[in-house]
């Protein structure tokens, strides 16, 4: 998808009101799925046959509105980063909302808009203070832009002219080592933003490589696994 499919795509998303990947449903609204008919009262994944039933049947509730940032709340963050913000990630602010949309608890938002954990905005969280000083992330410039919980963060690199993603996840390093804990995960913002539309994108998860031993980020392939496993 280009950029601009991208936007659109999102942008309708929210029209829509299903702009997160959790949905609220009405309660009691009763639908039909291929294993027969039940309740449902809780919410779905967004994409799900069940969100789908529910969405013919009238049972999900819209997401409400989302307000764009302001101008100079884009401007004051390009100020504190030291670069202009990806391209996407700047019409995304100033045309759609503030954040609140997307993956995991949704994009983090500037000044006035979104927050996650602590009610953190991705402002409020730069710089990132536990980005390493080594390479490959030496030249990186990188903004928190979603929050998964459990101190899982995504972050993109605004010194990237491609707007490289970095996950950073703390959980499994050992000792909670902070270079480790830090990985490329060779995407794009545009194209971490088209999986997510799509219902393709993981969070970033620290593995350690079966192989070599080596802490990395988790393939697609291994986190589709793990989540098979559980809901098996």
């Amino acid at each position: 998808m280009t950029d601009d499919e991208v936007f659109a795509a999102v942008q309708a998303l929210v029209a829509a009101g299903e702009y997160l990947d959790e949905l609220p449903a009405a309660p009691l609204v009763q639908v039909q799925l291929p294993e027969g008919r039940r309740w449902f009262g809780r919410g779905y994944r967004r994409g799900s046959p069940q969100h789908l039933a529910a969405r013919a049947a009238g049972g999900v509730v819209r997401l409400p509105p989302l307000a764009p940032a302001s101008q100079d709340a884009v401007t004051q963050a390009e100020k504190l980063v030291g670069h202009r913000l990806p391209q996407l990630l700047r019409r995304l602010y100033l045309e759609v909302g503030n954040g609140g949309f997307g993956p995991g608890y949704g994009i983090l938002g500037v000044r006035g808009g979104h927050s996650g954990e602590g009610h953190r905005s991705a402002v409020d969280l730069f710089p990132w203070s536990w980005s390493p000083s080594t390479p490959p992330a030496a030249a990186a410039v990188l903004l928190p832009v979603c929050y998964w919980g459990c101190g899982i963060y995504s972050l993109v690199d605004c010194a990237d002219r491609d707007a490289g993603m970095w996950g950073w996840d703390p959980n499994p390093a050992p000792d909670h080592d902070n270079v480790v804990a830090l990985f490329a995960q060779g995407m794009t913002f545009a194209e971490w933003l088209a999986r997510w539309v799509a219902g393709r994108l993981y969070q970033p998860a620290l593995v350690e490589d079966p192989v070599t031993g080596q802490w990395r980020g988790a393939t697609d392939q291994e986190y589709a696994a793990w989540v098979a496993e559980l809901e098996s």
